[in-house]
């Protein structure tokens, strides 16, 4: 199956706004220890603001990249409430072309594992290196999927109010050779229990052995400097890996 981009459509990313809404505060708090005062930061893979939003509530220059359309509106929405106005842009990591450098670039949620194609994922973060300084670090969290083996659809719903909420149907696909999931996803905006709208989704999610993630680092001009094991998410352990830019050689 060839590499497919996930939509996050409208209906997906007001689930994921109502699930997740804000990273919890210790997730917060992790990645705030990881920036110094006045440093640039680029949180790729930024969504609706779920860590962006609540970083720049702490003052921190946190500039947001993504490249669902629907998401950064949601960011948009949610940042007006707050009183913020967030830099964001609309790019893939594949193409990605910002003209700036930052001291710190974070992908948070395993999301980078979403780009399921390792030579997308090799450029992805060699675009990334590319946008940071020097010694800039990256703080990758990164998860492996668990296969209980059970092919039942997962639903999960997501309530809007009394009247109306998102229910999302998952069937998971394992390839373990492949080191891939495929998430099939059907959202369903249903109203006084009638289906309004749906929505379709294919997510792929790669996950990395040991020494796999270590290279493809290194290949894009990365150190791993260490690993942190955390647990800030419902899901379980996540790790996430500290990687500092190499000087690049012309």
């Amino acid at each position: 199956m060839e590499h497919c981009k996930p939509l996050y459509g409208n209906l997906a990313s007001l689930y994921y706004d109502i699930r997740e809404e804000y990273a919890p505060g210790d997730e917060v708090a992790f990645y705030a220890r990881c920036i110094q005062p006045g440093q640039q930061v680029l949180e790729a893979m930024s969504g609706s603001g779920r860590l962006q939003l609540p970083l720049l509530q702490l003052d921190y220059q946190v500039t947001g990249v993504d490249n669902s359309p629907h998401m950064l509106e949601r960011c948009r929405q949610r940042a007006a409430q707050l009183k913020l106005s967030p830099i964001l842009h609309e790019q893939s990591l594949e193409q990605l072309d910002l003209g700036t450098k930052y001291h710190v670039c974070i992908i948070a949620m395993g999301s980078f594992q979403l780009i399921a194609d390792r030579a997308s994922a090799l450029h992805a973060l060699q675009n990334i290196r590319a946008h940071l300084h020097t010694g800039g670090a990256l703080l990758l969290d990164i998860f492996t999927p668990h296969d209980t083996g059970d092919a039942t659809p997962a639903v999960t719903v997501a309530r809007i109010n009394d009247h109306e909420y998102i229910r999302c149907t998952t069937r998971y696909f394992f390839y373990a050779a492949e080191h891939r999931v495929d998430a099939l996803c059907s959202y369903e905006h249903v109203i006084d229990g009638q289906v309004h709208e749906r929505e379709d989704e294919l997510m792929q999610f790669r996950w990395y052995d040991g020494q796999e993630l270590v290279q493809l680092l290194d290949q894009a001009g990365f150190d791993v400097v260490c690993v942190h094991e955390q647990s800030f998410r419902s899901a379980g352990l996540s790790q996430i890996v500290q990687a500092h830019a190499r000087a690049m050689h012309h």
